[in-house]
């Protein structure tokens, strides 16, 4: 997938304009996201300033292997102890190899192919310090049977087994949330998700 091509052409259905409203509640209600926090695939960067904005002391760092998404990012006002860079999670560069007390999870997961979700899971371990948290928003059924799209992706669909196996391998689940709020259409079809790195 030509992720910066797609940004080109404005083809991102994922691009709403507005952090996530699961992320949002979480904020609200929950626990917020403390210290070095890192958001794989930020796009442009509206989870990123919701973190930061929500805790004035997180040095929050949005990724994204789109030089026009960071572009775009960055061009928002800073809310906070936000930036952006451009990179690869599956290369992360050694400086921020256990960096992270934190890291958030939406859309990224779900737009790998899936025969790369064992080294995400492996990738964002890699990322987090010993102990560190993953925060994560699954977008379990991103469509209605009949309307899957060719080629079957993405986004993808995961089965909450399945993350069950992926991510047990490395993390421990502390907390679920079925969100009351989500974006038009992902009502019902998304569930959060607090695990810690073991």
């Amino acid at each position: 997938m030509d992720w910066n091509q797609k940004y080109a052409a404005r083809d991102t259905p994922w691009e709403k304009g507005a952090p996530a409203p699961p992320l949002v509640e979480w904020l609200q209600t929950r626990q917020l996201l403390g210290g070095n926090v890192l958001v794989p695939g930020c796009g442009y960067g509206h989870d990123v300033r919701a973190i930061a904005s929500a805790d004035s002391t997180a040095k929050v760092i949005g990724l994204d292997i789109s030089p026009l998404a960071i572009e775009r990012a960055d061009a928002f006002p800073k809310v906070g102890e936000e930036e952006y860079r451009l990179g690869d999670l599956f290369n992360l560069p050694e400086e921020l190899l256990g960096k992270f007390d934190w890291a958030f999870e939406h859309t990224c997961f779900c737009a790998i192919n899936p025969d790369r979700r064992s080294g995400y899971v492996r990738a964002i371990a890699d990322s987090l310090a010993p102990r560190g948290f993953l925060l994560a928003i699954f977008y379990l059924n991103p469509w209605d049977p009949g309307d899957e799209p060719p080629g079957g992706g993405p986004p993808f669909p995961v089965s909450t087994a399945e993350l069950d196996q992926l991510f047990g391998v490395a993390f421990d689940k502390v907390a679920e949330m079925n969100p009351r709020s989500a974006f038009p259409g992902r009502e019902g079809r998304e569930v959060v998700w607090l695990l810690r790195k073991k």
